[in-house]
Protein backbone atom coordinates (compact mmCIF):
# COMPACT_ATOMS: atom_id res chain seq x y z
CA UNK A 1 0.00 0.00 0.00
CA UNK A 2 1.45 3.34 -1.03
CA UNK A 3 1.06 6.36 1.22
CA UNK A 4 2.37 9.86 1.21
CA UNK A 5 3.30 12.11 4.08
CA UNK A 6 1.13 15.23 4.16
CA UNK A 7 2.44 16.41 7.54
CA UNK A 8 4.60 19.22 6.16
CA UNK A 9 1.72 20.59 4.11
CA UNK A 10 -0.64 20.35 7.10
CA UNK A 11 1.82 22.22 9.32
CA UNK A 12 2.19 24.93 6.67
CA UNK A 13 -1.59 25.44 6.50
CA UNK A 14 -1.91 25.34 10.29
CA UNK A 15 0.83 27.95 10.75
CA UNK A 16 -0.66 30.14 8.03
CA UNK A 17 -4.03 29.96 9.77
CA UNK A 18 -2.50 31.00 13.10
CA UNK A 19 -1.31 34.25 11.51
CA UNK A 20 -4.80 34.94 10.10
CA UNK A 21 -6.80 34.22 13.27
CA UNK A 22 -8.02 37.07 15.41
CA UNK A 23 -7.50 36.74 19.20
CA UNK A 24 -10.68 35.58 20.97
CA UNK A 25 -11.02 38.76 23.06
CA UNK A 26 -11.04 41.13 20.08
CA UNK A 27 -13.29 39.06 17.83
CA UNK A 28 -16.76 40.48 17.16
CA UNK A 29 -18.21 37.00 17.49
CA UNK A 30 -16.86 36.67 21.05
CA UNK A 31 -19.61 38.96 22.31
CA UNK A 32 -22.14 36.32 21.20
CA UNK A 33 -20.33 33.61 23.10
CA UNK A 34 -18.58 31.93 20.15
CA UNK A 35 -14.90 31.88 19.30
CA UNK A 36 -13.11 31.94 15.98
CA UNK A 37 -14.72 29.70 13.39
CA UNK A 38 -13.18 28.28 10.24
CA UNK A 39 -15.22 27.57 7.14
CA UNK A 40 -14.34 24.51 5.10
CA UNK A 41 -13.35 25.26 1.56
CA UNK A 42 -14.61 23.13 -1.31
CA UNK A 43 -11.54 23.85 -3.46
CA UNK A 44 -8.69 21.39 -3.80
CA UNK A 45 -5.47 22.15 -1.92
CA UNK A 46 -3.54 19.75 -4.15
CA UNK A 47 -3.08 22.17 -7.04
CA UNK A 48 -0.08 24.41 -6.23
CA UNK A 49 -0.70 26.69 -9.25
CA UNK A 50 -3.99 28.03 -7.92
CA UNK A 51 -4.21 30.92 -5.51
CA UNK A 52 -6.46 30.43 -2.53
CA UNK A 53 -8.33 32.94 -0.47
CA UNK A 54 -7.52 32.88 3.26
CA UNK A 55 -9.98 31.07 5.48
CA UNK A 56 -12.50 33.16 7.34
CA UNK A 57 -12.12 33.49 11.11
CA UNK A 58 -15.51 35.11 11.58
CA UNK A 59 -18.62 33.29 12.77
CA UNK A 60 -20.52 32.31 9.62
CA UNK A 61 -23.90 32.83 11.31
CA UNK A 62 -26.93 32.40 9.08
CA UNK A 63 -25.16 33.57 5.88
CA UNK A 64 -23.19 30.33 5.43
CA UNK A 65 -25.85 27.66 5.44
CA UNK A 66 -24.44 24.17 4.95
CA UNK A 67 -20.85 24.90 6.01
CA UNK A 68 -19.19 22.94 8.78
CA UNK A 69 -17.15 24.75 11.44
CA UNK A 70 -13.98 22.99 12.52
CA UNK A 71 -10.90 23.74 14.56
CA UNK A 72 -7.36 22.61 13.89
CA UNK A 73 -5.84 19.96 16.14
CA UNK A 74 -3.18 21.00 18.65
CA UNK A 75 0.50 20.91 17.68
CA UNK A 76 1.18 17.85 19.87
CA UNK A 77 -0.94 15.78 17.46
CA UNK A 78 1.86 16.22 14.89
CA UNK A 79 4.34 14.82 17.40
CA UNK A 80 2.06 11.87 18.09
CA UNK A 81 1.66 11.16 14.37
CA UNK A 82 5.42 11.37 13.85
CA UNK A 83 5.95 8.83 16.65
CA UNK A 84 3.36 6.52 15.08
CA UNK A 85 5.07 6.81 11.72
CA UNK A 86 8.42 6.01 13.31
CA UNK A 87 6.95 2.93 14.98
CA UNK A 88 5.60 1.75 11.63
CA UNK A 89 9.04 2.27 10.04
CA UNK A 90 10.62 0.30 12.89
CA UNK A 91 8.23 -2.59 12.22
CA UNK A 92 9.24 -2.62 8.55
CA UNK A 93 12.93 -2.43 9.44
CA UNK A 94 12.52 -5.25 11.97
CA UNK A 95 11.06 -7.47 9.26
CA UNK A 96 13.99 -6.59 7.00
CA UNK A 97 16.39 -7.34 9.84
CA UNK A 98 14.81 -10.74 10.43
CA UNK A 99 15.23 -11.55 6.72
CA UNK A 100 18.84 -10.36 6.81
CA UNK A 101 19.56 -12.56 9.85
CA UNK A 102 17.95 -15.56 8.14
CA UNK A 103 20.02 -14.91 5.01
CA UNK A 104 23.23 -14.55 7.05
CA UNK A 105 22.60 -17.92 8.74
CA UNK A 106 22.25 -19.73 5.44
CA UNK A 107 25.38 -21.50 4.17
CA UNK A 108 27.24 -19.54 1.49
CA UNK A 109 30.57 -19.55 -0.28
CA UNK A 110 31.31 -15.89 0.48
CA UNK A 111 32.71 -14.38 3.65
CA UNK A 112 29.34 -12.84 4.66
CA UNK A 113 30.74 -9.34 5.30
CA UNK A 114 28.06 -7.73 3.16
CA UNK A 115 25.35 -9.50 5.17
CA UNK A 116 26.94 -8.35 8.42
CA UNK A 117 27.14 -4.74 7.15
CA UNK A 118 23.47 -4.85 6.19
CA UNK A 119 22.53 -6.26 9.62
CA UNK A 120 24.57 -3.56 11.39
CA UNK A 121 23.06 -0.85 9.21
CA UNK A 122 19.49 -2.00 9.87
CA UNK A 123 20.20 -2.32 13.59
CA UNK A 124 21.59 1.22 13.66
CA UNK A 125 18.57 2.61 11.76
CA UNK A 126 16.15 0.87 14.12
CA UNK A 127 18.02 2.15 17.16
CA UNK A 128 18.01 5.72 15.84
CA UNK A 129 14.29 5.60 15.06
CA UNK A 130 13.53 4.31 18.56
CA UNK A 131 15.73 6.95 20.21
CA UNK A 132 14.12 9.70 18.12
CA UNK A 133 10.66 8.42 19.02
CA UNK A 134 11.57 8.30 22.70
CA UNK A 135 12.80 11.92 22.62
CA UNK A 136 9.61 13.01 20.84
CA UNK A 137 7.51 11.07 23.35
CA UNK A 138 9.19 12.87 26.23
CA UNK A 139 8.57 16.18 24.44
CA UNK A 140 4.92 15.21 24.02
CA UNK A 141 4.42 14.84 27.75
CA UNK A 142 6.44 17.94 28.70
CA UNK A 143 5.12 20.67 26.40
CA UNK A 144 1.72 22.21 25.90
CA UNK A 145 -1.20 23.64 27.83
CA UNK A 146 -2.58 21.82 30.84
CA UNK A 147 -6.14 21.62 29.42
CA UNK A 148 -5.29 18.61 27.30
CA UNK A 149 -2.74 17.07 29.67
CA UNK A 150 -4.85 13.97 30.29
CA UNK A 151 -5.32 13.39 26.57
CA UNK A 152 -1.58 13.74 25.93
CA UNK A 153 -0.85 11.28 28.75
CA UNK A 154 -3.30 8.78 27.25
CA UNK A 155 -1.69 9.17 23.83
CA UNK A 156 1.73 8.74 25.41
Amino acid sequence: MATRNRTILFRKYRDALKSVRVPAGSSPSSSRGGGPVIELSTTSFLNPNRSYAPLSTEDPGISSVGTVAIGLPPAWVDVSEEISANVQRVKVKMAELAKAHAKALMPSFGDGKEDQRQIESLTHEITELLKKSERRLQKLSAAGPSEDLNIRKNVQ
